[in-house]
């Protein structure tokens, strides 16, 4: 039964994949060039788990693969469909989905380092403290970004400030939804044993 969900997940990733692909050409073909320019960013970070594996024998697990593959597909889509403007709620739901997998890969990437560096480690309260900033400066980050591109390029990512404040509240929700759940589980464990487990998951040796 689990490898059946895992070859799902991997068709349900690949499907993702070339739905990114289409939405770049079709952006060419709107003459959407700052959209299809995000839609070839996205596949080039599609492609990171695979170059991982290749190049330096970390597998990615497909779970974490497939949930970044969906986040920069509802990034992708909402652009290029214009679903950000006609689905209310789709730049919420894009806001909070993104900060969350991105939350998580810091929470992961942090609970290795503390596995498999011995010069640095980490108690439960700082982690999760990072995780919550992290994620809000993040979500800042995507403002500025929002910002030049309706100042440079004329879009209209940035309604109002009620809708920049309102994404980087679900920038927050995302990221303490990782830090909970992540302070919960590192009561029963501490993050060196964590990062171990974690880190023979990915295929890392210590």
């Amino acid at each position: 039964m689990g490898k059946y969900i895992e070859e799902m997940e991997h068709i349900i990733s690949l499907i993702l994949k070339l739905a990114i692909l289409g939405l770049f050409f079709w952006s060419i073909y709107k003459g959407e060039y700052i959209w299809a320019l995000g839609c070839l960013l996205s596949l080039i970070v599609c492609m990171a788990p695979m170059i991982l594996q290749r190049r330096w024998n970390i597998h990615i697990p497909v779970e974490l693969e497939l949930l970044i593959v969906l986040a920069l597909f509802l990034h992708s889509g909402g652009g290029t469909l214009n679903a950000y403007h006609q689905i209310p709620g789709w730049d919420h739901i894009t806001h909070f989905l993104s900060t969350t997998v991105i939350s998580l890969i810091a929470f992961i990437s942090m609970a290795i380092i503390d596995a498999y560096t011995p010069a640095i480690k980490f108690n439960t309260p700082l982690l999760i403290f990072f995780i919550i900033i992290f994620s809000l400066a993040i979500g800042m980050i995507w403002e500025f970004f929002e910002f030049a591109s309706d100042l440079l390029f004329g879009t209209h990512a940035q309604l109002s400030n009620i809708d920049t404040m309102s994404d980087l509240f679900f920038d927050l929700i995302g990221g303490v939804i990782v830090a909970i759940p992540g302070a919960i589980y590192l009561k029963h464990t501490t993050p060196e044993r964590f990062g171990l487990e974690l880190g023979q998951e990915f295929g890392l040796k210590k």
